[in-house]
């Protein structure tokens, strides 16, 4: 057939080709010359630098990249998607890849094919895609407004003669015309009129144009034709050969009768298999269906490759001649191939279709196997993102279970329904039942899926309503019983995630802790990396609510493990925890736009606690900000969205209304959260946050009474840090609420001390954003020191500097680290290296003394109004004198006596210290000032902030 009228789009291919990476979809309907057009186009540039694969309906997942890449069928060992995607665009050696009938596309290949157009080392690929676009699905339309499209329309009048046959001449105008201009029906349109036929039927009647055309062929080439038809695209001549009960040389003969229909490359168009499967009876195409199947499970059983996928297609299409049982097998065989290559959608998939073949078959298949596949496809569909239709399908699977009154299925529903899972805090009535019916009928047994459901039902009863708790700790601790008893890590590590969920509550971090190792270990055992890495994310939960730093390599482990997991969902929790990091970090622009992204990815997959991910991080955004306007929306937005745990919602409110400064509407919500009488009850991982809130409302409203009553209610907790569920938000530490609470009830010692409890806690985790409020509350505008590599950066009152490092910027740095606390000389010093033969005071140290000694007399004379500084630099001058005697002679040079290691080590801490705020003066003499009035030296030094307003005064 002669290559007609495509002259511009071949010139549009073979321009995308020199462009770089690109992606090219040609489409059109069927018969209009897209395949012609991707040969000619192969033809012209190379075929040698070329990968093509083909898509049909039934294939399994990534097809036609199986036929383009052959090393894809070694890369089944790969457990991770994205990395099995990367391992195949390391296989891909050529230019161009073409991949035909995309209208028949699974969903992984392409997902396959927006990964490639993002893989950087691909940056010379093209992807040339052909498919009918009156047939494309709803993932292929999404990729085509990311590719450039090549639409092919019918052939102009004058281009449509070089296809009609000499004979047809005559009747061009009348084949045109019926033909529409389709390269495919007006060539079959000319070869009937050709060969004496009328111009009778239209383009939408092609099935008689082909009839036509077989009526030339011998019954037992039809016969060829037809099981061919039914057999797929590329039909294999032994397969035929078994099917119709005829030697493979028959099948070779009835080929080569066939030429210009079918070859054994396959079908010279679709059109004609898809006409000739039209043209069977349904009883035709059931016997066919059938002879195919057994036809292909004996290619297996000679040890040819026969994917799980085509039998299952087969057999559930002639499920009316062979029964449920090998659609049964089959199907699940075909899902587990897909499962394995995170083809989640296509698995399900495989079991849909047996389903629906075997109902429009009228052929029961048992209610526990029905029960069954309802079951693993609704798995399927849950971790291809689909919650709703995996939710239909269990509860089909729910009812029919519940008829067969077997336990193991009962559960075995029940936990599907469970995974399904849904927004914390809120109300699972219908879910709990479940669980509770599936529960009762299990009790007794002893076994794993009694230990998995009664642990299923621990967790929802946990994570729902306050009033539902109180029943879930003794039915984790049972599960964990019986699960103790079976030698199974994984069923042991289900259990005790509910035991550990049911102890959550402010405190129990250090009890909490062993739990969430034990369950990586066995994790680790069970070969289940996703509960592995839920479980490092509990661990560094734990020890971040306990205020420690080794919550950073923990988080750290857990970054590496969950990055290496590429499930969707995986993904998302992954970015909801980077963004809790950079909050905690004080990075707020940078946690906005992850908590973003993670809220969009959580959308996307369906996840049902995602919208109380956001809010909760929002929560902690909005707060910093400080931003009145913002505040007020969400108080507003708070009581609406935890409608199911009002003391939360109204506390929250509270808090953020008093910060506003709409101190009367903040205290109406507080009364209200006073009312329920909730707060109280509720010990769960949201205690934390809601009385942070109440805190602030309170203290701001000078509620002192109630200010009374939480101070109560938080210091038995006085040692944890606030952390909104497993580190979704750091909210800081409980410490730094008590300071908030001592202050509001005039005990300013006692705030004073708590907030520099807390003001270490978040100094040692890195909680920028609450190390300064905690500053901020106890009215401290302290220096900052932060070094990096041989350079210091020094920040004081909104100006910074930068210095070069020296042992007197390190000793000042750690004492302003501690406010208030004697360091010794020696601990600041490093004794072992001072030399003891050498002078009590160098040149150095005494000139800095008599320096200090000038400024002091100075100073004295500026301050006689001030009766407090005065004194202390009395003090300070009488001790210099002192010291001075003790180490030089009467003629005032340095004294060369044996000194005790205190004495060297204060003679050296004191002289680096004050040299080195002298180097300080000229670029922040501010800063300079600030120091030399709070640092006291000595055997003992220390950091007595005086703050610019007492400076003042």
């Amino acid at each position: 057939m002669p290559f007609v009228g495509r002259t511009a789009a071949l010139a549009v291919l073979h321009e995308a080709a020199g462009q770089g990476r690109n992606l090219v979809l040609v489409t059109g309907t069927a018969g209009m010359g897209k395949t012609a057009l991707l040969v000619k186009f192969a033809e012209e540039y190379g075929r040698n630098d070329i990968l093509w694969g083909t898509c049909w309906g039934d294939a399994p997942a990534l097809w036609p990249w199986t036929q383009a890449v052959p090393q894809l069928k070694d890369l089944a060992r790969i457990e991770d998607r994205l990395e099995l995607f990367d391992a195949i665009s390391r296989c891909i050696t050529k230019t161009v890849v073409i991949l035909d009938d995309l209208q028949w596309s699974d969903p992984s290949s392409l997902a396959l094919i927006r990964y490639l157009m993002g893989a950087p080392h691909l940056h010379r690929l093209l992807i040339l895609g052909a498919y009918r676009d009156d047939e494309a699905n709803a993932d292929l339309a999404a990729l085509s407004t990311a590719a450039q499209r090549l639409p092919l329309r019918g052939l102009a009048r004058s281009e449509a003669d070089e296809l009609i046959e000499t004979a047809a001449k005559p009747w061009a105008d009348s084949i045109y015309e019926r033909s529409g201009g389709n390269p495919f029906f007006l060539r079959e349109l000319s070869q009937v009129v050709a060969s004496g036929g009328a111009v009778a039927g239209v383009p939408r009647a092609i099935r008689e144009v082909v009839s036509r055309r077989l009526a030339r062929l011998s019954g037992g080439c039809v016969q060829t034709l037809e099981a061919a038809a039914v057999a797929g695209p590329r039909p294999l001549p032994d397969v035929l050969a078994e099917a119709l009960g005829v030697p493979p040389t028959q099948i070779a003969e009835h080929i080569e009768e066939a030429a210009g229909v079918l070859s054994l490359a396959g079908f010279e168009h679709d059109l004609y298999r898809e006409s000739i499967y039209a043209s069977l009876s349904a009883s035709q195409r059931v016997e066919l269906h059938h002879r195919i199947a057994q036809a292909l499970l004996r290619r297996r059983e000679r040890g040819a490759h026969v994917h799980p996928a085509e039998l299952a297609g087969h057999f559930a299409l002639g499920v009316a001649a062979g029964g449920p049982e090998p659609v049964l097998r089959w199907a699940l065989s075909a899902a587990a191939a897909d499962r394995a290559r995170f083809a989640f959608a296509e698995a399900a998939g495989h079991l849909a279709r047996a389903r629906d073949a075997a109902v429009a078959a009228g052929v029961a298949l048992s209610k526990p196997d029905l029960v069954n596949m309802l079951a693993v496809e609704a798995a399927d569909r849950l971790r291809a993102a689909d919650p709703r239709a995996a939710q239909e399908l269990l509860t089909q699977a729910w009812a029919l279970a519940s008829e067969i009154g077997d336990p193991e299925q009962l559960g075995m529903v029940a936990l599907g329904i469970e995974r399904i899972g849904a927004r914390f805090a809120m109300p699972r009535h219908d879910l709990i039942a479940v669980l509770d019916q599936a529960q009762a009928v299990l009790q007794g047994t002893e076994t794993a899926i009694e230990a998995q459901v009664t642990a299923g039902l621990a967790r929802q009863l946990q994570h729902s309503v306050p009033s539902e708790r109180p029943r879930a700790r003794p039915l984790a601790q049972r599960a964990v019983e019986i699960a103790r008893t079976l030698g199974d890590p994984a069923t042991l590590a289900d259990c005790l995630l509910a035991e550990h969920d049911c102890l959550w509550a402010p405190g129990t971090a250090p009890q909490r802790l062993p739990i969430a190792r034990e369950i990586a270990v066995l994790a680790q055992l069970a070969a289940d990396s996703e509960r592995h890495a839920q479980a490092l994310l509990l661990v560094a939960n734990a020890l971040l609510e306990t205020g420690s730093p080794a919550f950073r390599p923990a988080l750290a482990e857990y970054f590496h493990h969950g990055g290496q997991l590429r499930q969707a969902r995986q993904q998302y929790l992954l970015r909801t925890r980077e963004a809790a990091l950079a909050i905690l970090d004080g990075d707020a622009e940078r946690g906005e736009q992850l908590s973003r992204e993670a809220a969009a990815m959580g959308e996307a997959i369906s996840d049902p606690d995602a919208g109380n991910v956001a809010m909760s991080q929002r929560l902690e955004l909005i707060r910093l900000s400080g931003d009145p306007t913002a505040l007020r929306q969400f108080a507003a937005e708070a009581v609406r969205w935890w409608v199911g745990v009002p003391a939360h919602a109204h506390a929250v409110a509270a808090g953020f209304l008093a910060r506003a400064g709409d101190l009367d509407e903040a205290r109406q919500e507080l009364d209200l959260v006073r009312s329920l009488g909730e707060w109280r009850l509720d010990r769960s991982y949201l205690w934390s946050v809601f009385m942070g809130e109440m805190t602030e409302a309170a203290v701001r409203l000078h509620d002192r009474p109630f200010c009374a009553e939480l101070l109560a209610e938080l210091l038995p907790v006085a040692d944890a840090c606030a952390v909104n569920g497993a580190l979704i938000c750091f909210m800081g530490a409980n410490a730094h609420r008590i300071g908030q609470l001592y202050a509001a009830l005039d005990q300013p010692a006692q705030a004073r001390q708590w907030w520099q409890r807390a003001l270490q806690t978040h100094r040692a985790l890195g909680a920028r954003a609450w190390e300064k409020s905690s500053r901020e509350a106890m009215g401290d505008d302290r220096p900052v020191f932060v070094q990096d590599g041989q350079l210091w950066q020094l920040s004081y009152e909104g100006r910074s500097a930068i210095v070069r490092d020296a042992k007197g910027l390190r000793d000042l740095a750690t004492l302003i680290s501690r406010p208030g606390v004697d360091i010794s000389a020696v601990d600041l010093a490093a004794a072992a290296v001072i030399d003891s033969a050498g002078p009590i005071l160098d040149r150095a140290a005494l000139a800095s003394y008599r320096q200090r000694l000038r400024d002091i007399d100075e100073q004295l004379t500026a301050s006689r109004d001030d009766i407090g500084r005065h004194m202390r630099l009395t003090d300070e001058r009488e001790t210099l004198l002192a010291e001075l005697r003790q180490a030089t002679r009467p003629s005032g040079e340095s004294r060369n006596l044996g000194m005790t290691t205190a004495e060297r080590c204060r003679k050296a801490v004191t002289a680096r210290i004050r040299d080195t705020i002298s180097r300080i003066k000229p670029v922040l003499p501010e800063l300079a000032v600030h120091l030399d009035r709070s640092i006291r030296t000595g055997l003992s030094c220390r950091y007595d902030p005086i703050t610019t307003d007492q400076a003042k005064a």
